[in-house]
């Protein structure tokens, strides 16, 4: 067995505790290393945070500018609305030219209703039943006279191919002895049955 020395013995430990330093020392550097790159990683990350974040107000600032309607008209200041907008003024002067057109295209053609002769659709003929049965407004239903019957009449046309298709629908509706009749100032001037 080799005998070593007192001298011996202590440059091993001496090595020993020299090794030892050195891994603490490393373990130390490979420590702060890591705390460095996990800061780095932290502040990458607050960094990306902050970019994403700038680039989402960034966005949101453009939507709103791009897609934001205009609420303020430039010319005067006035406030708008919601559902309100600017039209000029030769666009309302262009509508109410035409409203005046139509307005005297529609006074110029006559009303079915304001007819003093039309062809209607009698559904019944009486002699004591004697009520109106619409309003002076507005009527579909008309009393007519015919010698000494009180008429009842229903639609008014202006030609009896259209008081024909009626007919039609009001004998299917069970009114059998329903007829087209022509109809001059309240009274039927002829009949074709």
């Amino acid at each position: 067995m080799p005998i070593l020395t007192e001298e011996e013995l202590q440059a091993i430990v001496n090595k020993e505790t020299e090794a030892k330093v050195k891994i603490e020392e490393k373990n130390k550097t490979i420590i702060e290393l890591a705390e460095e790159k996990k800061d780095l990683k932290s502040q990458k990350r607050g960094f990306l945070a902050s970019t994403v974040i700038l680039a989402i107000l960034f966005l949101v600032l453009l939507f709103t500018v791009i897609f934001q309607p205009n609420l303020i008209n430039t010319n005067n200041g006035t406030q708008l609305e919601e559902g309100e907008q600017i039209v000029e003024t030769s666009s309302i002067e262009n509508y109410n030219n035409r409203i005046t057109e139509l307005e005297s295209q529609v006074s110029m053609s006559t009303s079915p209703l304001n007819l003093n002769e039309f062809y209607a659709v009698q559904l019944g003929a009486f002699k004591k039943f004697n009520i109106k049965l619409s309003s002076d407004d507005y009527s579909v239903v008309h009393n007519a006279n015919f010698r000494d019957f009180n008429l009842f009449t229903l639609g008014v046309f202006e030609t009896e191919a259209e008081a024909e298709k009626l007919l039609e629908i009001v004998a299917k509706l069970d009114f059998k002895d329903a007829f087209v009749g022509y109809y001059k100032n309240g009274e039927r001037v002829k009949s074709n049955y």
